[in-house]
């Protein structure tokens, strides 16, 4: 909007006080598009800013660098046979943590809501191993749809892949997988996305 001042003290706040070293179970799914995917963007605009009007001129990839550290917090939840995330972990413990002892059941938004961020700090960073996981993920998921319809249902298990709810829609804890298959095409520039997407698409026109 135009106020760097205001977006330069921001940024300075967000590295002095922000820290991710705490016993917290966060859910993978919003911490990888609020959190990750916050200060990647914010890392983009930030050399944008600076490239453009020489703004933030102490700025060294910090937000970058905290997006890395917080995205691997995050890697134990892929620690299952099938590559689908567990919905939840926690960020000091990973899976280790009591609480997460029984967890095996995930949305398929929460499965599939992960490779714009994951892709974007990989190609970033250098790093592939984060666009390995989303992909893992993603290429699951579409193997477990069903061979009909090409749509994938609801809830699914982490470990064996089987769903557990096999309905399918367009609402909550679905929606944003079929957003992030055109957005993945149109970031990546990946036709497989852009194909699945058409493929779904196709019978929950004919279905809404």
């Amino acid at each position: 909007m135009g106020d760097i001042e205001e977006f330069d003290r921001a940024v300075r706040l967000v590295v002095r006080d922000v820290t991710f070293e705490h016993d917290l179970v966060v859910s993978v799914f919003e911490t990888n598009i609020r959190m990750v995917g916050g200060l990647i963007s914010a890392h983009v605009l930030a050399e944008h800013v600076n490239q453009l009007y020489g703004a933030l001129g102490w700025y060294r990839g910090e937000l970058l660098t905290m997006a890395r550290d917080l995205a691997n917090k995050l890697l134990p939840a892929f620690n299952t046979t099938t590559g689908i995330p567990h919905p939840k972990v926690n960020l000091k413990y990973g899976m280790k943590s009591p609480k997460l002892q029984t967890s095996r059941d995930t949305c398929t938004s929460c499965a599939g809501t992960i490779i714009l961020e994951f892709a974007a700090l990989s190609r970033l960073t250098g790093d592939p191993i984060f666009e390995e996981k989303a992909r893992q993920a993603m290429d699951c998921l579409w193997s477990q749809r069903h061979r009909g319809s090409d749509l994938v249902g609801t809830v699914l298990n982490v470990h064996s892949g089987d769903w557990v709810r096999r309905d399918s829609g367009v609402g909550a804890g679905i929606d944003s997988y079929y957003e992030y298959l055109l957005k993945a095409y149109v970031l990546l520039g990946d036709e497989g996305y852009l194909d699945r997407f058409n493929k779904v698409r196709a019978p929950l026109t004919v279905f809404s």
